[in-house]
């Protein structure tokens, strides 16, 4: 089964990871990812300090290389790598459903890490000392290398508590989840849990200030979260343990004694109604609003559960305290924190501040009817995306699947239908160039049901053909009916999960764990909270049947999304409705059965065959490691890899993981190649090619991302390819990945017989490139129903990096002829000359890693690579000190549904890592910015739902960036309020106290030194040297050292300099974009508007010189 949403890079794709900035910026890996437009997954309110994150509709497809370049992927702190399929197989498969991985993804996107954070409450108040818990357990089941120790525990109140001792963690964290979510707002205020979780960050008794918790962890190198589901609502945060205590303590009172200030009330009700507006025109949204049309309507699953103004216009003070002294009790609460403190000291810390939280369970969860039921299923409903979607899901009712935690039968059913390997319904419909992407897994999940969904993104191509993929996925569905229970498959998909959980890393985010484990806690006995989400230990396969029985057309709801119906809808042809809040249109028909069989081949027995066994299921799990005493995973004692071979046409690194203790090992590869600089259409074809490679690869490696394996090629303005997971099978991949990329090459070479006719093999090939250039084709034609932020930061790219190509013309040159050998010309000029870096990372000896490096470099050599003398790098646009740059987009005139409008201003700095003391203001400079922007644009202002300040990285060159994004103000008045904040911000910095600066330095010192969780995060930190070819790897001792060295008085000259209005080096750029609310508002200064304006900028541009410590020969 392949998890519905998939890690992918930033679209920093010159941020600080990938730059090798990691020790200057934050370094906390955070993977974007990408949301099935049919899946219907379940969105989740959250709200934290980087709502750029807050875009995670009907993305672009990552497979499709080179959107890195154009910028359409929401930023973060920083990038991750790519993975085909899976960073990690098995951890999906853990999760079980795609629910989880749903709402995770949309969490993470949604929130930033910092003080953009907003969340829910309790209330009491304490009156005399708290009784002592009561022990549950000290047998928690946990991983064999897990070295940390565990205690449960309930409080005299009735809260269940998981404490954590770490006494080596340098980061803490805590959350609470509480069992009380949409579900539970009124019939007559849709909206309310949502509201309450705002609210709830806006002051306490004991901390009255609305700032205060914010501020706090903002100051002290922290940040928090909180996102509403529909039946619990989770709030955390993660901080530096040395200031745990004073975070825990705010923390606790959010659920003793929450004021719900009358003059927040107002404001925070604005600020929902704006985050509203933000998802009116995200497609994930409006086909969430369309499912939840289709349910009961004695279901509160069918009610609108974002609120606005209109639904929350009679909520006051008293109302909110009334509805949480209901449902906000300790009893109903699961809490989680991980600290260095011992595990009695951590109770002791628990006991005082959450024992005052008012007792009781909270309200059960009754509900008048099923989500959905009968006289719901055996039904079409078609979708109307904004953007160019196509996609088709088939969803089943099902049990909830708390019923059945340790045998899972809906992961049994998941992994058997959402197969992609040989002989699957994925491998047949991508034969006939229909399919995409295929999912399978729980879409929605409640206590009292759930929504069992099989997701199908599909070509053009599948699209005109919709119901034949529909009789052929019910086809699919019944062979696998037929089949029944297979115990060896059981077992197969038992192991993974066993291997998932003995060999898991630690989380990367502390935070992330105590989330997880406190929604843990209200599933599983208290044993079994960090195994449960693993655990597949009964087998029972006459459960399955039975599940497998509920899975048939007649209980079947079909939604099909494509943008073909557009035209239909708007001519309000019969049947066509509009969804009551965000007006998305939808028609519902009938699911004739009967009516299917028309569209299948008469007599003919479809190509299609159970699952097979998996030949990519580890077995060796030995360390080759032979002195982990001697290893570090801090940042500041961390040894950089080594440099085990070079030559001309190659640079080898290698490292011996020996930090972790994980049978884990990571290959990445980059390739400098003059390519990029032969224009739009050379670049197109070789984002064609490296996606044909994957596809062709998808049914014989699919078993890879089962097994916690992953690997990817793309192309942006360089070559990379990764591979990564068990080192016991990973050989065995990354031979088939090199393999089948000098045989694609070959095979298109050799397509044409002598009489002009085509071999077999080249009719699939062009079957193959047909379906990805149309799917290259959609995703480019989508940027104009992109985010306005999206669209702002694609813009600032074209501006400020020299050479770029613009989207139009990748598409153009897509629409043009292409040949078979066209395709194979541009692959061997994209590989004929080049540099390459290689880095191997992890459970692996010199020697094998050499092995590995002789793999690359024989496949190199086979693509008949040559050494490039000189990689030339792609330099940024140096903006004039006399004037601001200024560029307007009018979207709104291209997309009628976004009302939104974007302001992005940068403030350029120069280039990293040639003056450590200037990088030390800038990092302190950032870290303030984000939580003072934040109180003041957002919180106070109410000028958009997203506000974001912070680093801003494009390649060598850094700066400070503001963005706002509503639909309150048009640009150009936002812009003004970004220059007031930034003047006011300069004064603040000016007011600070000695102890107060000293404060914040140390916490930018915390954020860059904290030790390092798990191989990947390390890899990433090395990888951004080598790809950079900067290869300081001890980079972090040098910024520590300059933040450290850190006088106000250096700041408050950076800042003057920079930033302040008249600043010598003050090199101001301005993108906006309008939507409708904006339209008839442009900028009346001289701007750019066109992309002949950008060019012609460019041609007159002064540039940025290289920094001169970046390797471009391949004699360096």
């Amino acid at each position: 089964m392949r998890p519905l949403s998939k890690p992918i890079q930033s679209a920093l794709s010159r941020s600080a990871a990938r730059e090798g900035m990691g020790s200057l910026l934050s370094t906390a890996t955070s993977p974007q990812t990408f949301v099935n437009p049919g899946a219907l997954v379940n969105p989740s309110f959250a709200h934290g300090g980087c709502a750029l994150r807050g875009a995670p509709a009907v993305a672009l497809n990552s497979r499709h290389a080179g959107l890195q370049e154009s910028r359409l992927i929401a930023p973060s702190s920083s990038s991750s790598s790519s993975w085909r399929g899976a960073a990690s197989g098995v951890a999906s498969l853990a999760v079980g459903t795609l629910l989880t991985a749903s709402r995770q993804s949309l969490r993470r996107n949604r929130a930033s890490r910092g003080p953009l954070t907003r969340a829910r409450a309790f209330s009491t108040t304490a009156t005399e000392a708290p009784a002592a818990g009561t022990i549950l357990s000290e047998s928690i089941k946990v991983p064999p290398t897990d070295e940390r120790k565990y205690r449960a525990v309930q409080l005299a109140n009735g809260m269940q508590v998981l404490l954590t001792s770490d006494e080596t963690c340098d980061l803490s964290a805590a959350a609470i989840t509480v069992k009380c979510g949409t579900f539970q707002d009124p019939d007559a205020v849709p909206g309310l849990a949502h509201f309450h979780e705002h609210m709830l960050f806006l002051g306490t008794e004991k901390y009255p200030k609305e700032d205060e918790y914010q501020k706090y962890l903002s100051e002290n190198g922290g940040d928090s979260n909180a996102f509403t589901t529909t039946e619990y609502t989770t709030y955390y945060f993660k901080v530096p343990s040395e200031s745990f205590q004073g975070a825990l303590d705010r923390f606790a009172q959010f659920f003793v004694c929450p004021t719900f200030t009358e003059s927040c009330v107002e404001r925070e009700m604005n600020a929902v109604d704006s985050e509203s507006t933000n998802y009116s025109s995200e497609d994930t949204w409006r086909l969430q609003q369309i499912l939840k049309a289709t349910a009961s309507k004695n279901h509160p699953f069918s009610r609108f559960d974002v609120g606005n103004l209109s639904t929350l216009k009679s909520v006051d003070r008293q109302f909110l305290k009334d509805w949480n002294r209901e449902h906000y009790q300790a009893g109903a609460m699961r809490l989680a924190l991980v600290g260095r403190e011992s595990l009695d000291e951590l109770q002791r810390q628990v006991e005082s501040l959450f024992g005052p939280v008012r007792p009781g369970d909270g309200c059960a969860f009754k509900y008048a009817s099923k989500p959905w039921t009968e006289d719901c299923l055996q039904k079409i409903v078609h979708c109307v995306p904004i953007k160019e979607a196509r996609a088709m899901s088939l969803c089943w009712t099902l049990p909830p699947t708390d019923e059945n935690l340790f045998s899972k039968p809906d992961l049994y059913i998941a992994h058997f239908l959402g197969h992609e390997g040989a002989g699957s319904l994925h491998d047949l419909l991508n034969s006939l160039g229909w399919v995409d992407q295929l999912t399978a897994g729980p879409a929605q999940s409640f206590s009292d049901g759930q929504l069992f969904g099989l997701n199908i993104s599909l070509t053009p191509a599948g699209d005109e053909n919709r119901m034949t993929v529909l009789a052929l996925a019910l086809k699919w569905v019944e062979l696998a009916r037929k089949t029944g229970p297979q115990k060896a498959m059981f077992e197969e998909l038992a192991s993974l999960q066993q291997i998932s959980f003995a060999h898991k890393e630690e989380s990367p985010i502390q935070d992330d764990f105590v989330a997880g484990a406190t929604h843990a806690m209200h599933r599983y006995p208290i044993d079994e909270v960090l195994r449960g989400v693993h655990a597949l230990d009964e087998w029972k396969p006459e459960l399955i049947s039975e599940y497998f029985e509920m899975l048939k057309p007649e209980n079947c709801i079909v939604f099909m999304t494509s943008s073909d119906f557009a035209g239909e809808a708007k001519a309000s042809a019969p049947g066509w409705q509009r969804e009551a809040w965000y007006s998305a249109p939808f028609k519902e028909q009938p699911l004739d059965v009967k009516d299917l069989e028309q569209y299948l081949p008469e007599g003919e027995e479809l190509p299609l065959l159970a699952p097979q066994p998996n030949p990519f299921v580890p077995q060796d799990f030995s360390i080759r490691c032979t002195e982990p005493t001697k290893a570090s995973k801090s940042q500041l004692k961390m040894d950089g890899p080594t440099l085990v071979r070079k030559s001309d046409l190659a640079r080898v690194w290698h490292k011996t993981d020996c930090a972790f203790h994980t049978p884990r090992l990571y290959v990445m590869g980059k390739l400098f190649t003059p390519q990029y600089e032969r224009g739009p259409r050379a670049v197109a074809l070789t984002r064609l090619f490296c996606n044909i490679v994957l596809d062709d690869l998808n049914s014989l490696t699919y078993d890879a991302t089962c097994a916690g394996l992953g690997y990817t090629v793309e192309f942006s303005d360089a070559l990379t390819f990764n591979a990564g997971g068990f080192s016991d099978k990973l050989p065995l991949l990354l031979e088939s990945f090199l393999g089948r990329l000098t045989d694609v090459v070959k095979d298109l070479e050799e397509s044409e017989l002598d009489d002009g006719s085509l071999t077999e093999r080249g009719h699939d090939l062009l079957s193959g490139l047909e379906v990805q250039r149309q799917l290259l084709m959609q995703d480019y034609k989508n940027l104009t129903r992109e985010e306005p932020w999206s669209v702002s930061n694609y813009y600032l790219g074209q501006m400020m990096v020299q050479g770029s190509w613009h989207l139009d013309e990748y598409r153009k040159a897509l629409e043009e002829p292409i040949g078979l050998k066209d395709l194979a010309q541009a692959a061997r000029e994209a590989f004929g000359q080049v540099q390459i870096e290689l880095l191997v990372h992890g459970n692996a000896t010199p020697e094998e890693s050499n092995r590995i490096a002789d793999k690359v470099i024989d496949c190199m050599k086979a693509m008949r690579a040559q050494a490039l003398p000189e990689a030339k790098q792609r330099l940024v646009a140096r903006t004039p000190c006399d004037r601001p740059l200024i560029f307007e987009y009018d979207l709104g005139a291209e997309n009628p549904e976004q009302e939104n409008s974007c302001t992005q201003n940068v403030y350029q700095v120069g280039t990293f890592g040639t003056d450590q003391v200037s990088d030390a203001c800038l990092s302190i400079v950032t870290h303030i910015a984000h939580a003072s922007a934040y109180q003041k644009l957002r919180t106070e202002e109410q000028l958009g739902y997203i506000v974001q300040a912070g680093p801003w990285v494009d390649g060598y060159v850094g700066g400070l960036t503001v963005l706002v994004q509503g639909n309150r103000l048009p640009p150009k008045e936002a812009d003004l309020r970004i220059e007031a904040w930034l003047k006011q911000f300069g004064t603040e910095i000016a007011q600070m106290t000695d102890s107060e600066f000293e404060t914040i330095v140390q916490a930018a010192v915390n954020e860059r030194t904290q030790r390092l969780s798990s191989l990947s995060q390390e890899t990433l930190k090395h990888w951004g040297e080598i790809a950079t070819r900067r290869y300081l790897f001890d980079r972090t001792a040098l910024v520590v050292e300059a933040l450290r060295a850190l006088k106000k008085e250096d700041v408050l000259q950076f800042f003057e300099r920079y930033f302040s209005e008249g600043g010598s080096e003050r090199r101001k750029v301005s993108v906006r974009v309008l939507g409708t609310s904006a339209s008839d508002q442009p900028t009346t200064e001289a701007c750019l508007h066109t992309l002949e304006d950008l060019r012609s900028y460019q041609a007159t541009s002064d540039w940025w010189e290289l920094p001169a410590d970046v390797a471009v020969s391949s004699q360096t």
